[in-house]
C-alpha cells in the first residue's frame, strides 16, 4: 500500500497534462458579457481561428476572427453582449494552425475534398462565403447578374474550403484583425474587412477580373 500512493500520484499529474489540448477555447459566461478566449498552452506562438454564429446577442457574432496566441497565455477572441429578456445561444468553430496540420496529415494527400479546390488560378475571383449571410447574397447575386466570372465557395459545405481560406487569410494578415464574410481573393490579394456592400461594389475595379 505504501508503494502503491506515491506511484498513483506520480501517474495522476502526468495523465492529466497530457490530456491538457495544445489550444483551447475557454468560455467566461457573465451575466453582462460573455468572453471567449484563446489559451495556448504550448511553448510556441499559435494562430487561433473562430468563427461564433450566435442569437439572442447586442451584436452580430458571426464574425471569423484570427488572432495569434503567444506561448502560455491567454487572449480575447470575442465579446459578446447578451440581449436584455433574450436566451442567448450560439455554435462555433475553434481551431488553430497546428490543428489543421494534423488533420491535413491524417487525410493524406489526394482526398477528393481538396482535388477540387486545387490548384486555385489566382487571375480568377474566388469569393468565400457562408449561408444566412446577407453580404454574401448581395455580392453573388451582384456578380451573377452581372456575369462577372467567380468561384463562390461555402466555408461550411466542406472542410477543405474552410482549410483554402484559412491557408490564404493567414498570410495577409497580422492576426488581430476581425474578419467579416464575405472574403475575397484575386490576385494574391485579400478583401476580408467590407463594412458596406454596396460602396465596395460600387468602387471596385471589376472590369480587371479576367
Amino acid at each position: 500500500m505504501k508503494l502503491f500512493i506515491p506511484l498513483f500520484f506520480l501517474i495522476y499529474p502526468l495523465y492529466f497534462t497530457a490530456q491538457t489540448p495544445a489550444v483551447e477555447l475557454i468560455e467566461d459566461k457573465q451575466a453582462k458579457r460573455w468572453t471567449l478566449y484563446a489559451q495556448n498552452n504550448t511553448d510556441i506562438e499559435q494562430e487561433a481561428f473562430l468563427m461564433v454564429k450566435g442569437e439572442g446577442f447586442r451584436r452580430s457574432a458571426d464574425r471569423p476572427i484570427i488572432k495569434k496566441i503567444p506561448p502560455h497565455s491567454k487572449v480575447v477572441m470575442i465579446i459578446l453582449i447578451p440581449l436584455k429578456g433574450a436566451t442567448p445561444t450560439y455554435t462555433k468553430i475553434f481551431t488553430f494552425e497546428e490543428q489543421l496540420q494534423t488533420i491535413k496529415k491524417r487525410k493524406g494527400e489526394g482526398q477528393a475534398e481538396r482535388v477540387n479546390l486545387l490548384p486555385v488560378d489566382p487571375e480568377q475571383l474566388t469569393v468565400f462565403i457562408e449561408n444566412d449571410c446577407e453580404k454574401c447574397s448581395y455580392l453573388t447575386d451582384y456578380l451573377r447578374n452581372q456575369r462577372i466570372k467567380h468561384r463562390a465557395l461555402d466555408i461550411k459545405k466542406n472542410n477543405a474550403v474552410f482549410n483554402l481560406m484559412w491557408k490564404h487569410l493567414k498570410d495577409s494578415v497580422s492576426g488581430r484583425e476581425l474578419i467579416k464574410m464575405p472574403v475575397l481573393m484575386h490576385q494574391e490579394k485579400m478583401y476580408f474587412d467590407i463594412i458596406d456592400m454596396e460602396h465596395f461594389i460600387q468602387n471596385f475595379n471589376w472590369e480587371k477580373i479576367d
